[in-house]
């Protein structure tokens, strides 16, 4: 047994013991021990290949192995936990029977009591952790509140400092997720990243004060130099201050039929279309990181005027594009659940717009508008036909003969047609023979009907012929008299 400063290695086995008190209450079964510093390892009975190197380094450690203490009062109430290390004054002090902790620096996982697998390295850093487990802890003050949350890594000075009960949280970076507390399940990479969020889960922001914004978010995802993202389940890449996003392909919207419900043909096209107002503008950027606090940004010199050259190139861009909320309104007017309006939150968030969103409008304004293209070239047909009936009644009666008894056929109704349509004609008594030719575009002629004498009818019926333009021509005693054009529509799927 070593008094005062004496060395001694006594017959217990590969036990060393400098200091008064060290190794005092050790036992035969107690083996490869040492012991140097005032009541290092000073209560140990039976526990096996412990170091304790300081005052009080591991002075309660009874039964405990594979423990190595440096530094004064270093795993002080240590009992029966097992393969710790701590390097440090005060470094795991107060732990009890946690195991596979791991300390560097003075005051490291000092109230730590069976938290379990911790490694903490800098002043501070997991100061205040009592039984969590599984977290790592680099930089001073580093997970300095964390008391019984579970697999946090916190890399950076005061990284996850703050962080209290929070688990699954990983920082990297000076004051990365400095404020969060019982938020879980974040990912925060970069000096002062999320620097802001206090509760949340499942948030992400990569790139220096890239931010949540304050309230309890979760999903949200902030990519790149202070950007920012202010509601749930959102993603935001870059800052006011970019001015591209690209790259070689165009971005992937998922529009698998087999995993949509509820589908129906209820957008409105030209009556939305014709609603909105298509303007240029440019954005007011300064006053956008004003709103989004950009005074948390570096103080550096060269960094503030780096910012302020790039932020006053953004705002000299022209934009073309509509106003959000005049495009909500819009919709609303006609009762339109359009989803290309990104509406905000909070009262005071942001509003978006989603450009893509817009292509399925304007598709279907397309479409009307064709549709009344067609009605409309069907009635200028028709009325054509009508004025040259009456250029040829006319010229026929200024030749002599009898208006009423000329020859004619109308334009086919309706036209263009998918099922059936009617061409009405009219031949006059004195007529031998009369016949009315359908061609294609080609001139071969397709059928061929007889027409009777007075005002009568012929049917094209669907099936007939296959979709295209075609000529039908009336012929009166081997002559050629009239002729139109009609159009046979495909069949709609």
């Amino acid at each position: 047994m070593a008094i005062g400063f004496a060395f001694e290695s006594n017959a217990q086995i590969g036990v060393t013991k400098f200091g008064t008190n060290a190794l005092a209450s050790n036992s035969a079964s107690g083996e490869y021990n040492t012991g140097l510093g005032y009541y290092a390892l000073g209560a140990n009975t039976s526990g096996n290949r412990n170091t304790g190197s300081g005052a009080n380094a591991l002075r309660f450690n009874t039964t405990g192995i594979y423990n190595t203490a440096t530094g004064a009062a270093a795993l002080y109430q240590n009992t029966t936990g097992n393969y710790n290390s701590a390097f440090g004054a005060y470094a795991l002090f107060t732990n009890t029977t946690g195991s596979y902790n791991t300390a560097f620096g003075n005051e490291t996982l000092r109230l730590n009591t069976t938290g379990s697998s911790n490694t903490a390295t800098g002043y501070y850093s997991l100061s205040k952790n009592t039984t969590g487990t599984n977290n790592t802890a680099n930089g001073l003050r580093s997970l300095y509140y964390n008391t019984t949350g579970n697999s946090n890594t916190a890399s950076g000075f005061n990284s996850l400092g703050g962080n209290s009960t929070g688990a699954n949280n990983t920082a990297m970076g000076q004051t990365a997720l400095s404020r969060n507390g019982s938020g879980s399940d974040n990912t925060s990479i970069g000096s002062r990243a999320m620097y802001k969020k206090e509760t949340g889960s499942r948030n992400t922001a990569l790139g220096s004060t890239a931010d949540v914004w304050t309230g309890n978010l979760t999903n949200a995802t902030a990519i790149g130099y202070s950007a920012v993202v202010s509601g749930s389940n959102r993603v935001r890449i870059g800052n006011v201050n970019v001015t591209s996003i690209g790259g070689q392909v165009g971005w992937t919207t998922f529009s698998d039929g087999r995993y949509k419900k509820d589908i129906q043909e209820s957008v409105p096209g030209l009556a939305f279309i014709n609603s909105l107002r298509p303007v240029t503008y440019t954005v007011n950027v300064k006053g956008l990181n004003e709103y989004y606090e950009k005074a948390t940004r570096s103080a550096d010199k060269a960094v503030k005027a780096e910012t302020d050259k790039s932020e006053g190139a953004a705002a000299k861009i022209v934009y073309n594009g509509f106003v959000a909320q005049e495009v909500e309104l819009a919709a609303k007017k006609l009762d339109f659940q359009f989803s290309g309006v990104d509406v905000p939150e909070t009262k005071d968030g942001l509003y978006g717009l989603r450009y893509d969103n817009f292509i399925s409008p304007m598709v279907k304004a397309m479409q009307e508008l064709s549709e009344e293209n067609g009605k409309k070239d069907s009635l200028i047909n028709d009325l054509q036909s009508q004025i040259n009936d009456l250029k040829a009644l006319i010229t026929r009666s200024g030749s002599g003969g009898s208006v009423f008894s000329t020859a004619y056929i109308k334009q086919n109704a309706p036209n263009p047609f998918r099922g059936n349509t009617v061409i009405s004609y009219y031949i006059p008594d004195d007529a031998r023979n009369a016949q009315i030719r359908i061609t294609d575009v080609n001139g071969r002629v397709i059928k061929t009907f007889n027409a009777t004498k007075g005002e009568g009818q012929i049917v094209i019926r669907s099936g007939e012929l296959s979709a295209g333009t075609y000529s039908y021509t009336l012929f009166v005693n081997n002559k050629r008299v009239d002729n139109k054009q009609m159009v046979l529509l495909g069949n709609s799927k």
